[in-house]
């Protein structure tokens, strides 16, 4: 059922996703959806948690796999974003949907904030250990801040198919980013 909630956004919106369409999606009754959901809010809410959980379960993983360095750790973390399971043209569409949604449901922006603080702090200690392996003054925090924000745009414009670019694009792009903040040319006087 949620994965069928997630594809009906994605490709209806999140008013077009209706209970009748997620139900034929699924392959599911009415009755069955109202038995473990007791709105259609909920259900999507649901679907929302389910997409954002998998992510960050995809993430964690590479977090701990103590086989590679804090470097390549942040490259295959910010590179999950762009390759399945993560992405898929119905996860970007449906996050562009509950994103927009968010704005006016704040139901919908607790577990994208919520996703956003733990991919950050997951980031966080990952960047601190890149900088001291690289021997740079770095402030981690901002540095995973940026690479979230950075992501989170390329998901945009993924999403929307407004710049053209790539999978591969975006992949290069984090890359360059997380050169950069661990570059130690790239660190400006004030």
């Amino acid at each position: 059922m949620l994965k069928a909630a997630i594809e009906a956004v994605s490709e209806f919106d999140i008013a077009g996703a209706t209970v009748e369409r997620i139900c034929a999606q699924a392959g599911a009754s009415r009755g069955l959806i109202a038995h473990y959901f007791s709105s259609k809010e909920e259900l999507l809410l649901a679907a929302l948690n389910a997409l954002f959980d998998e992510s960050l379960a995809i993430k964690q993983a590479i977090a701990d796999d103590n086989d590679f360095s804090a470097i390549q750790k942040i490259r295959s973390i910010a590179h999950s974003n762009f390759k399945p399971p993560v992405y898929s043209w119905q996860s970007t569409a449906a996050l562009q949907a509950f994103t927009n949604a968010s704005r006016y449901n704040s139901v919908f922006a607790v577990p994208i904030r919520r996703a956003s603080i733990r991919f950050r702090q997951m980031l966080k200690p990952l960047f601190e250990m890149a900088a001291k392996e690289r021997q740079v003054t770095l402030d981690s925090a901002h540095a995973a801040f940026g690479l979230y924000i950075f992501t989170d745009g390329l998901w945009n414009s993924l999403a929307t198919g407004k710049d053209e670019a790539t999978l591969g694009d975006a992949m290069e792009l984090c890359d360059l980013f997380i050169r950069g903040c661990l570059s130690k040319e790239s660190h400006f006087d004030n």
